[in-house]
């Protein structure tokens, strides 16, 4: 009875060993997946960027790992914004499918729905931005799929970036803002810079910052504005969106 209930401890901590192994791999993989994405958000070449999506599809599909997928979820969340903005809109359209089938799957595990929600609610608005005309029906949605982020999770950064973007982009007619946007803008950068996101090799923080910068600007805060594109380029003195378009158009315009 000893030999056999020694066997079955032995076999359980190589079982406990393994599985800690997989996570600290998959964790890892993740980190160096994120400072790629970065490096490339921060350079403008994205060409890259759907081979590491796949890359991590792989991996995921071996480690079945929550993070990985909520990883992939935010790697389609950014590509697709970038293929709408160079008016790529065909293939847009279908990362929008691949990636709703992700985030109904991230949506399935509760520590992550408010991350599912917000995301969901990108997507519709992406759907929005690929036909004006969906605005009517999809729009709604994609705003209950934000609000109900923050409700699951007010401290969730990625639920308040979306709800900074829809008060954004929104026409002012039918409730848009540019201060609420700020205001939530600024809410998002707060939460990743004092939560557990680092904003280390974290693209997402920078986009947020460069939304409130345009923010204040539309607001006519031209020193807050000032001061938030001094400190996105204090921190990544290579984001060329930032340092090439954004910036230099600010400054040409208030001086």
């Amino acid at each position: 009875m000893k030999d056999l209930f020694r066997k079955y401890s032995v076999s359980f901590l190589f079982l406990m060993v393994v599985i800690i192994f997989n996570n600290t791999t998959a964790h890892a993989e993740d980190d160096d997946y994120d400072c790629k994405f970065y490096n490339a958000y921060i350079s403008g070449d994205m060409s890259e960027w759907p081979d590491w999506i796949s890359e991590m599809e792989q991996a995921y599909s071996k480690n079945n790992s929550t993070e990985t997928l909520k990883d992939i979820v935010v790697a389609y969340y950014g590509y697709v914004a970038w293929l709408i903005g160079v008016d790529r809109e065909g293939e847009a359209e279908n990362y929008i499918d691949k990636a709703e089938h992700y985030i109904s799957e991230l949506s399935e595990y509760s520590s992550y729905k408010s991350y599912a929600e917000a995301m969901q609610g990108a997507f519709l608005a992406y759907r929005i931005s690929l036909n004006k005309s969906r605005a009517i029906y999809l729009g709604p949605r994609s705003i209950r799929h934000i609000n109900r982020a923050i409700e699951l999770d007010s401290d969730n950064p990625y639920a308040w970036v979306e709800k900074g973007n829809a008060a954004y982009h929104m026409p002012r007619a039918i409730g848009g803002s540019y201060k609420e946007a700020a205001e939530h803008f600024k809410k998002a950068i707060d939460g990743l810079e004092e939560g557990s996101s680092t904003p280390e090799c974290n693209w997402v923080y920078l986009n947020a910052m460069a939304w409130l910068a345009q923010s204040y600007d539309n607001t006519g805060e031209v020193d807050k504005a000032f001061k938030v594109y001094e400190k996105i380029l204090s921190i990544e003195p290579n984001f060329q969106w930032i340092r090439d378009e954004l910036y230099p158009e600010f400054k040409e315009r208030v001086r």
